[in-house]
């Protein structure tokens, strides 16, 4: 469990770091720096779809769900423990892919963001 509350908050600190590159982008933008706006842009959406290939929940949680399911259940191995453990990683493995869709969202709408961007960038260089 410990394992995956570190990751959930490296994905969210990465997630933040993602956000204000492109705040940064934007700042750049603004104030008409496209050369500069061009190079802190240039490799964030291959970063990004990395990124997204690395985030994985279900199965790590689905495990967790199990040992603690199984820890809880009372009484016999196969009227207890065993219905226990399934529900565990059952529960474990919904939570996960709850969590995984979070994130999924939230890739989503920086990558989206990112490529508006991009299209700004072409744009202001048709523009010169």
């Amino acid at each position: 469990m410990a394992n995956f509350l570190k990751r959930r908050g490296q994905i969210e600190q990465r997630l933040g770091q993602y956000a204000t590159r492109l705040f940064r982008v934007e700042a750049h933008i603004r104030q008409g720096e496209v050369r500069a706006a061009r190079k802190r842009l240039e490799g964030l959406l291959e970063d990004i779809e990395q990124f997204e290939r690395d985030v994985k929940f279900p199965a790590e949680l689905t495990i967790v769900g199990a040992q603690l399911g199984f820890l809880s259940g009372k009484g016999h191995l196969l009227r207890g423990r065993l219905p226990a453990a399934l529900l565990g990683a059952t529960a474990g493995w919904l939570y996960g892919q709850s969590t995984a869709c979070e994130y999924q969202d939230a890739i989503d709408e920086v990558k989206s963001r990112v490529e508006m961007l991009g299209d700004v960038l072409l744009v202001e260089d048709d523009d010169e």
